[in-house]
């Protein structure tokens, strides 16, 4: 099976550069933005680079089924596995030319994630890995490729986290600036705030990051990322501390050891409102 899911991962790995290449040219030309929401927005680049992943899993692997951010769910055949897109995770970064933002893809099977590509193509950082096969992290421009060395434990104390802030601007906002304001007085070395879920997921996987968190996600968020980090030696998991195959709504992920101390502080803080 590994080395089937290799191979099946080089193919991702053509289409997500590709769709990140997309991204790059369209950068600081965005013809359109619609809202989808009050703070919700999605441009003419989200789509079009949807569209060139769609039709590339169609070519290569017909019978999955996809769930996309932009155009919902299509249907393969039965018992086929799901790939979860995001087409341009930090979508707002991106038509505010703020260069952080990534294309995500990653893909379920009946054991759980089974491959994912997170491509961050301003950083020129490309995270790469499949079901026990670990994680790699490429620089294409630079005609760079390492594997990623497993996850340490790290002290909350020189630890540097992330966080992100939901759409819907309501009492999680509250809950994540109380868990923020915890995490800083505990004291951490910092919290960031980059509005790209799987750039951080990726990151807590690379080391550039030793924890993240936030409390209202959906799985094309989450899954490449996920496995990534997982693969990494990262424990990521829902806010209740489970080791779901694809976090949705809330996801932790940090380094061994950090994650537990996570869990309980976010338990700790959970419906206060920061002072």
């Amino acid at each position: 099976m590994s080395d089937h899911l290799a191979e099946q991962l080089f193919c991702l790995r053509e289409l997500v550069l590709a769709a990140g290449g997309l991204a790059l040219e369209s950068y600081g030309r965005v013809a359109t933005v619609e809202a989808k929401s009050a703070t919700e927005i999605v441009t003419d680049v989200d789509r079009r680079i949807e569209d060139l992943l769609l039709e590339g899993l169609a070519h290569d692997f017909p019978g999955d089924h996809v769930v996309a951010e932009e155009s919902g769910r299509r249907d393969g055949a039965p018992g086929g596995r799901t790939w979860y897109l995001d087409p341009l995770d930090g979508t707002t970064n991106y038509a505010h030319g703020y260069p952080f933002f990534a294309v995500s893809a990653g893909c379920a099977g009946p054991e759980g994630l089974e491959l994912a590509a997170v491509f961050v193509p301003y950083l020129d950082e490309l995270y790469l890995a499949h079901l026990g096969g670990g994680a790699v992290l490429e620089r294409p421009r630079h005609g760079e490729s390492r594997p990623l060395e497993p996850r340490r434990p790290v002290p909350l104390e020189r630890a540097l986290l992330a966080t992100g802030f939901p759409y819907v601007r309501d009492g999680a906002v509250d809950r994540t600036l109380a868990a923020v304001g915890a995490f800083l007085k505990a004291p951490c070395h910092g919290v960031r705030r980059g509005g790209s879920a799987a750039t951080d997921l990726v990151h807590v996987a690379a080391g550039r990051l030793d924890g993240y968190f936030e409390l209202r996600l959906r799985p094309w968020d989450t899954a490449a990322g996920t496995l990534v980090a997982r693969e990494a030696g990262a424990i990521v998991t829902d806010l209740a501390g489970v080791a779901v195959a694809v976090p949705d709504l809330g996801v932790v992920a940090a380094a061994p050891g950090l994650h537990a101390i996570m869990l309980d502080m976010l338990a700790a803080t959970a419906g206060r409102e920061p002072a």
